[in-house]
């Protein structure tokens, strides 16, 4: 009777330690599965990567520049378009970067004097500079006009903060 007691108790253990192995096979399985699939889209993965690093490279300034040469850069760039574009650049100075997560927000002041239209060219072409600058903040002030300019063209005073992005990854 005892060896059928110790045969029954040995494959109540091995039953027991056979379900349990089966529960961690279906556990592995669908990570096998999902690793499988990973393997098989490597290459379009790969060309993905590869895509978007072109499109951030051509929005965001990269991490080899640094923020001194970033903000010099963009303040070099942004008097270049106003005065391009017929504005009268007065003032610039480069802001305080802040640093984010995954950037440095690299900030310029810019003051300069023309007409609206002007002022609507210097726009359009900010919004085609790369990388992406953006407009943080602009306020337009009127000029005031001698009697003898009545007929003339308004002339504003424009200042703008631009800003752009620099990664730090």
């Amino acid at each position: 009777m005892l060896p059928v007691y110790f045969f029954l108790a040995v494959m109540g253990n091995l039953l027991g330690t056979r379900s349990e192995y089966l529960d961690q096979i279906e556990g592995i399985e669908p990570r096998v599965a999902r690793m499988q699939g990973l393997i098989m889209e490597e290459g379009a993965l790969r060309t993905s990567l590869a895509d978007i690093s072109t499109v951030v490279s051509d929005h965001v300034y990269p991490s080899s520049s640094t923020a001194e040469a970033v903000a010099a850069s963009l303040q070099a760039e942004a008097r270049r378009i106003l005065a391009d574009s017929g504005l009268e650049v007065t003032n610039s100075q480069v802001l305080r970067p802040r640093k984010r997560d995954q950037f440095d927000y690299i900030a310029v002041k810019v003051v300069a004097r023309g007409t609206l239209a002007q002022l609507d060219q210097s726009l359009a072409e900010l919004s085609l500079f790369r990388p992406v600058l953006f407009v943080e903040a602009l306020d337009t002030f009127p000029n005031r006009r001698r009697r003898k300019q009545e007929q003339e063209t308004q002339v504003l005073t424009v200042s703008m903060q631009l800003l752009s992005l620099r990664s730090v990854l």
